[in-house]
């Protein structure tokens, strides 16, 4: 069972739920390793939630600063639910899996978003590729005037674009909400087995403020 309330945080930084009708403690449960996807799709979740957030924002952006901003960071926050991280990191998720039976090629979509990610937002491969230099010329004195550059970066169809990407961020965010709620509940049986007296053992769940 997944419980969802309200909570505040005291000067010490526990977690304090609110409106529960029985006396409580709530204790945090030893970090494991079986206990890794479940934290990844926590933070998959929240990435993708950030996602749709940033997405409706650009939608309503008029200034091609701010909706570039608001647009990349969708992009890498998507990118980031399926990027492998480091040896002691989250779970990747499988486009194959998340995007199987769905029709109109969404993977194809993925990996653009992917591409776009790396070789634009992340390393501007492609930005540095397309980097031109120039010389201004002088025709009647026949000299060189200066070095000039032309500001160029990548343009995007941000509308069309910013559609599809949220139609994947709803699709992964519904089968990570479905996975997530199969996890949990492994979880539960497999933490509540060891009795209320070892749980209460536990210390009390604090969030730190560094």
């Amino acid at each position: 069972m997944k419980y969802n309330f309200d909570y505040d945080i005291n000067e010490s930084g526990m977690l304090i739920p609110k409106g529960l009708a029985f006396r409580n403690r709530y204790v945090e449960v030893p970090r494991e390793d079986r206990f890794r996807k479940l934290y990844s799709y926590i933070l998959i979740d929240i990435d993708l939630s950030y996602a749709l957030e940033f997405l409706v924002r650009c939608i309503n952006m008029y200034d091609d600063i701010d909706r570039t901003c608001y647009f990349q960071m969708a992009v890498i926050k998507y990118s980031k639910c399926y990027s492998p991280s480091k040896k002691d990191g989250r779970s990747q998720l499988s486009a194959t899996k998340v995007y199987k039976g769905i029709e109109e090629d969404p993977i194809g979509c993925h990996n653009k978003f992917i591409e776009m990610r790396n070789k634009y937002f992340s390393h501007d491969e492609n930005d540095f590729k397309a980097s031109k230099l120039g010389a201004i010329l002088n025709i009647d004195e026949r000299k060189m005037m200066g070095i000039a550059y032309p500001q160029m970066q990548a343009k995007f169809d941000y509308f069309e674009t910013i559609a599809i990407l949220m139609k994947l961020c709803e699709i992964t965010k519904n089968w990570i909400g479905e996975e997530l709620d199969k996890e949990i509940e492994c979880v539960r049986l497999y933490v509540e087995q060891r009795g209320f007296d070892k749980l209460n053992g536990y210390k009390d769940l604090k969030i730190s403020n560094t």
